[in-house]
């Protein structure tokens, strides 16, 4: 059976990409296909309540169209953590193949994510991948700012002014005059630069609300940190036992990465060394820190401040297996095993292997 796929995402021009699909997939016998990605990791079991919204109202779409169209809609990528445009393309190329869709139209206004499709191109998204794919052709709409784009807008602007107001104080008219067109400029040139996605009021102000519990535990683990460094300083000894290892955290978007990735950081004793998606290389000052970090304290933490409370029941990645020893005593050997003679938990291949084979490629003079 042949059909038609179309990525979904808000756009001025959506409905009538998916109306040019139906044509399209009714003159030819087919199914059409309205598929959306919705990157998430350990965060929900369904996808979002707005993102089924979106796809059922773009079935009726479809349907309103040709009334006899068999039409199948799906949220990809719900289960796992979807670092990058091409991460939301493979998902989109793999829908393709297990439903032998042979077709693929996509919006001309289509952005995998907030990002302006001027920014981040389908073109480059596409580029090198299994998969041919074409432009719907209809007509772009005036450019009138979408209300994802007025929300992300202003969010900025009200970012940009009150940090203007932070760092000068001013309190005559012509100095805040002159913050009010600046957070104007920063939220029109910024609004599709600064979001993976448009931020629901309501989640932000749980998220705000949640971060007078996840500032002080920061604030107070921080400081027990600090204790345990000083004595591992001025020990006469200096009981230094180094740890790196590549730790798979339970967050689902580019946002609680950074908070996560910071806030181990930020904790004397350990140190976010490169990042890879939700896998983060961690640099532990000695066993208990790594612990702690295995134990999940900075990742429960930054799962409450995201998804609530019910989210911290999550086992840390110690437990859950999703961890993976670079250097220190329980590194991985040749052999499979680590240096202290216990079995590696993790499959998963470790960032060490990518500077490995980074290693071997020649530089060209």
């Amino acid at each position: 059976m042949t059909g038609v796929l179309v990525p979904v995402n808000p756009s001025r021009t959506l409905s009538d990409t998916i109306t040019y699909a139906a044509r399209e997939a009714a003159a030819t016998d087919g199914e059409l296909h309205l598929v959306r990605t919705v990157p998430g990791h350990y965060v929900t079991e369904a996808p979002p309540a707005d993102v089924l919204a979106q796809l059922e109202e773009s079935a009726e779409v479809a349907n309103g169209e040709i009334d006899d169209l068999v039409v199948h809609t799906a949220a990809l990528g719900a289960d796992v953590y979807v670092s990058g445009p091409r991460e939301h393309a493979g998902l989109i190329i793999e829908y393709a193949e297990d439903h032998d869709v042979d077709r693929v139209i996509v919006d001309p206004s289509y952005s995998l994510d907030a990002t302006a499709p001027e920014l981040y191109s389908i073109e480059r998204v596409f580029r090198g991948l299994p998969i041919a794919y074409e432009h719907a052709l209809v007509e772009s709409s005036s450019r009138v700012p979408t209300r994802g784009e007025f929300i992300r807008g202003g969010v900025i602007g009200v970012i940009a002014f009150l940090f203007y107001i932070a760092l000068g104080g001013p309190t005559y008219p012509f100095a805040l005059a002159t913050g009010v067109v600046t957070a104007l400029i920063a939220a029109i040139l910024l609004r599709n630069v600064s979001f993976e996605s448009t931020p629901a009021i309501g989640s932000a102000l749980r998220i705000a609300a949640r971060s007078a519990v996840f500032v002080p535990f920061l604030l107070w683990e921080i400081t027990k940190a600090n204790v345990q460094f000083a004595y591992v300083v001025l020990h006469p000894s200096l009981p230094i036992d180094p740890y790196l290892d590549e730790v798979e955290m339970a967050v689902g978007s580019g946002l609680s990465v950074t908070a996560v990735a910071n806030a181990i950081t930020l904790t004397p004793g350990t140190l976010t060394v490169d990042a890879d998606g939700h896998h983060l290389l961690v640099h532990s000052l000695n066993g208990a820190a790594r612990e702690d970090l295995l134990d999940g304290l900075h990742e429960g933490a930054v799962r409450n401040l995201f998804y609530g409370s019910d989210a911290v029941e999550l086992s840390g990645p110690g437990e859950r297996g999703d961890y993976q020893p670079i250097a220190g005593p329980a590194a991985v050997t040749d052999g499979g095993e680590s240096i202290d003679g216990s079995e590696f938990p993790h499959d998963g291949e470790s960032i060490e292997d990518d500077l490995d084979s980074d290693a071997d490629t020649e530089v060209p003079e």
